[in-house]
């Protein structure tokens, strides 16, 4: 859960998991079809590539957002971590590509609306060789519920988890709580080995503290700066799952341009997230192709200063009409994103209540629209008296840049001075979650992303008193009401009702100036294929399924 993601911005955390089919079902397979020209025509979305026929020695695989802060799953929000800690260990619960929520390392029952249970598969083992444990599963979620952690929002209502049989944990909840289960699939239902983990200490997940997991592949080398290298696990407990790469290098190049020729030479094999600013020079590529998948990513602008200008909540008002997200959408995401106006992405709505939400979503867009002259009257209404905004980007990433100056661009004709501020990817991400590496930022432009698709994933991050990614310490009893109550509501019309009705009252308030939806980019070499090409993929072990295309 924003993107940055530590953000993950939990971001819109999470996390990374989804339980649901996304808005509408992907197809699977690709072909030139799925990539029309820029501008032609809305883009084919595909689940995935063509399954992988064998095995290969070596795949070279880019983190586009850049190196990890760590590795240590309960705080493994970012882009890059998630995506590599998703290889090396077993979450109680898994996804497909298609966000189809299964058993995993665990088969839940929920045995009453407070109770639980996890039964431990039988059979699986760590890297070491020792059984994963009752124990063991019982430890890592007390490590995820501590407040030190990014994901503990998911366990609030947690009160107990306990070893109540030789495979068999039992969660109790303070209150019902219909998300828990499907944030199981995410880093917050990862499994460490307990012994291996209290020795390693503050070091576990760290360049020189490694892991011991259950995953498909083994952790073997974190070259700080450099490279990420993990080997297949061939004792792997799930014979469906065995890796075709019997190694994986995860290199972390941010510059697209760099990232761009790495790719047509064959250097790196391939990427998740690509920049929307290399879809046309990958489109025509001779040594691989693109493909377009579903995600519950978004871009936003997030008010991250509240003792700054941005204060006044007219200022606030004022950003959401100064952005012209359609053509924010085309000219600079290639097609590859749609207009969004509320924080909670078209694309988290879960598919039942999608007309419930679509009619509430659509009044806010209408009071969002791009308008210059009403965004000036907001302005000159405001307390602003023309001092510079300092809107930060991660570095590296030209979208973000060119979003940056485009969005500069056009708060000056409403009387707004935005100054920008590029940060080193690693600062960028510790800037999401740590208030110090934010002094002197107004406004940071981040992707941010839901693991279920489930709206009080992201709304919790926000909205709730204390979250992570509440930069503007916002405190609405009222919401935190209706967000606490449709959290035990295991109705989905009758949720849909109250986040709604919650939302009615946060989006106001203007904390976040949603942008755009993002789509999944892939790009992969042709001598490989089998690639999971939703956004499914930061949720399940994405390289075990990229082998040989021939």
């Amino acid at each position: 859960m924003m993107t940055s993601p530590r953000q993950v911005h939990a971001v819109r955390l999470l996390w990374a998991s989804a339980v649901a089919v996304v808005a509408a079902a992907a197809v699977t397979g690709c072909s030139a079809s799925s990539q029309p020209a820029a501008g032609s025509g809305p883009l084919q979305l595909v689940s995935s590539l063509p399954a992988a026929k064998g095995d290969v020695d070596l795949i070279t695989w880019n983190l586009t957002a850049g190196e990890p802060d760590t590795l240590f799953p309960p705080n493994a929000a970012t882009y890059g971590g998630g995506q590599v800690v998703a290889n090396l260990c077993d979450a109680l619960v898994t996804i497909d590509a298609d966000y189809h929520l299964k058993p995993n390392l665990a088969t839940p029952k929920q045995v009453d609306p407070s109770t639980l249970v996890y039964t431990i598969r039988d059979g699986a083992k760590f890297w070491d060789g020792k059984p994963v444990t009752a124990e063991d599963v019982a430890y890592s979620m007390e490590r995820a519920k501590d407040p030190s952690s990014i994901v503990s929002l998911i366990y609030q209502n947690v009160q107990s988890v306990s070893v109540t049989g030789p495979h068999e944990v039992t969660v109790k909840f303070s209150k019902p709580d219909e998300m828990f289960n499907a944030e199981m699939a995410t880093i917050a239902g990862m499994v460490m080995e307990k012994a291996f983990t209290e020795q390693a200490g503050k070091n576990a997940g760290a360049p020189g503290g490694g892991l011991m997991c259950s995953g498909p592949f083994k952790l073997d080398t974190w070259t700080s700066g450099d490279s990420i290298t993990i080997s297949r696990n061939d004792g792997y407990w799930n014979a469906d799952r065995r890796p075709f790469a019997k190694r994986v290098k995860f290199t972390f190049v941010t510059d697209t341009t760099a990232l761009v020729q790495a790719l047509n030479a064959g250097e790196i094999d391939g990427a998740y997230e690509l920049s929307p600013s290399a879809i046309p020079a990958l489109r025509t590529s001779q040594a691989g192709r693109l493909a377009f998948g579903r995600s519950m990513q978004s871009v936003a602008l997030n008010v991250v200063n509240p003792a700054g200008p941005l204060g006044d909540l007219k200022l606030r008002q004022a950003l959401q009409k100064i952005v012209d997200r359609k053509a924010l959408a085309t000219a600079v995401y290639q097609g590859a994103a749609t207009a969004d106006y509320t924080v909670l992405s078209p694309a988290t709505w879960p598919n039942d209540q999608t007309q419930a939400y679509q009619s509430a979503y659509d009044t806010i867009a209408g009071d969002r629209a791009y308008d210059i002259a009403k965004a000036k009257e907001l302005v000159g209404a405001s307390g602003y008296r023309g001092q510079p905004l300092v809107l930060a980007v991660k570095g590296g990433d030209e979208s973000s840049s060119r979003t940056a100056q485009l969005i500069q661009q056009q708060a000056a004709q409403a009387g707004v001075k935005i100054d920008i501020t590029s940060l080193t990817p690693l600062v960028f991400d510790q800037a999401g979650y740590d208030a110090g590496k934010r002094q002197g930022i107004d406004l940071m432009l981040q992707s941010s992303f839901n693991g279920a698709q489930d709206p009080l994933e992201p709304l919790g991050f926000v909205y709730l008193p204390g979250a992570t990614y509440n930069y503007l310490n916002y405190n609405d009893p009222q919401v935190t009401t209706l967000l606490d109550e449709a959290r035990q509501t295991f109705d989905g019309a009758e949720r849909a009702k109250k986040v709604i009705a919650a939302q009615a009252i946060y989006e106001p308030f203007s904390a976040a100036i949603p942008l755009v939806g993002t789509n999944t980019v892939t790009f992969l070499n042709n001598r490989l294929t089998g690639a999971v090409t939703t956004f499914a993929y930061f949720s399940m072990p994405q390289m075990a399924y990229v082998g040989a295309a021939g």
